[in-house]
């Protein structure tokens, strides 16, 4: 009886050892390692207009996700995108994810910009801000907007060129460009359209070297400008297989190269159309290497008429890199007459420590000895003329 007894109460305690083992191996806590993520929240913000947003067309918008939250204080990544736009609209973008987002509407209506963060491991619910565009309005006539800061009527009677005094006034040129002295040529004549107004002459004569008489002015910043001026093609003009510049915006060179002008405004071909040209680099594997240039044309849907005056307008917005060295899209438009021709949104520059110059007068490089063998010559003479050259600082 007595074994049976010790038995039993051998056999309660060691259950009572048991239980209270499994009790302490259960735990209904969670380490702190193990707390469950919470997805991370997107807050767009506008860096430089209030929200909501109402821009004209053509603005430069920065939109701004620093705000953003995430419970574990974990490095975000993000995720931008055009969640609508109106028909035919092509906006000009930057970086897509990075921490702002530039975008610029190139058509008037309703946009809606979108943002997604990530901490790593979980997307944050969608953030979308809308964008109205409307268009640009102004009590001023177009002329009188912004600020002029250089303009040439040629009423001097001649081409005032001062590099070191460039600024003592509003119509002094940076320098003139002429090949063989003598032979190509810039001067002061009538209007051959009949009235008394001076205007600009130049000539470059088919004689198997000169190939350019342009003139420059340099020494503008950054930002917006607008470029105004006229030119009267002669219907005596050489009919050519390539490309000849009437106007241009030239960079500098790099790497001890020199390169293509970013923007020109050119007369191209056997059977003659206007064009813009528009260049960027191509990346570099290294700050040393060569560059390389990319062209896109853009052809005008203007005709070519020859005697008579084309009036011609080019609104640039520099395109320009940010502290990332992400781009921020610039914007050229272009306008014949008053009417819009060409808008071109993107990189339009090779971002360098001075923005590109403006040029003009006759530029045709494939008349530079050498540049073609067995090219004929003696033949006509390309002659244009160029009159009321304003320039207008819009930042």
């Amino acid at each position: 009886m007595k074994k049976i007894k010790y038995s039993l109460i051998f056999s309660i305690l060691l259950g009572l050892t048991a239980c209270g083992g499994e009790s302490e191996g259960i735990s209904n806590e969670i380490p702190p390692n193990k707390a469950t993520n919470i997805a991370p929240v997107a807050i767009i913000q506008s860096k430089n207009t209030a929200i909501p947003i109402i821009v004209v067309v053509g603005s430069s918008i920065v939109l701004d996700s620093s705000e953003s939250t995430d419970d574990r204080s974990s490095t975000l990544t993000y995720q931008w995108s055009v969640k609508s736009k109106p028909e035919n609209s092509f906006p000009a973008i930057g970086s897509t994810n990075t921490q702002t987002f530039n975008f610029i509407p190139d058509t008037v209506g309703n946009y809606e910009i979108s943002l997604i963060v990530n901490d790593g491991e979980l997307d944050s619910p969608i953030s979308v801000v809308s964008i109205q565009v409307v268009e640009k309005q102004s009590t001023q006539p177009p002329t009188e907007l912004g600020k002029v800061v250089f303009r040439d009527g040629f009423w001097t009677g001649k081409i005032n060129v001062d590099k070191e005094n460039v600024n003592a006034n509003d119509y002094t040129w940076s320098a003139m460009a002429l090949n063989m002295e003598n032979r190509s040529s810039a001067e002061i004549v009538k209007d051959p359209a009949g009235s008394d107004q001076n205007v600009a002459k130049f000539i470059v004569p088919d004689d198997g070297q000169s190939y350019r008489a342009e003139i420059q002015r340099k020494q503008f910043k950054w930002g917006h400008y607008n470029y105004s001026v006229s030119h009267y093609v002669p219907s005596t003009w050489p009919i050519f297989k390539y490309g000849t510049i009437l106007a241009q915006w030239h960079g500098y060179s790099l790497n001890n190269k020199n390169l293509n002008p970013p923007i020109a405004f050119v007369l191209n071909g056997e059977k003659p159309e206007w064009q813009l040209h528009v260049y960027h680099l191509k990346p570099l594997s290294s700050p040393l290497d060569v560059p390389e240039t990319v062209l896109t044309r853009y052809i005008l849907d203007v005709p070519v008429t020859y005697d008579q005056w084309n009036n011609w307008n080019f609104d640039i917005q520099w395109s320009q890199l940010d502290a990332n060295n992400q781009l921020i899209p610039g914007l050229i438009v272009v306008k014949h007459n008053d009417k819009e021709v060409a808008r071109i949104s993107g990189e339009n520059n090779y971002h360098q420590a001075w923005p590109p110059y403006f040029q003009m007068g006759i530029y045709r490089s494939s008349w530079r000895e050498g540049a073609l063998l067995n090219r004929p010559i003696g033949g006509q003479p390309i002659e244009v003329f160029h009159k009321d050259v304003v320039i207008k600082d819009l930042n």
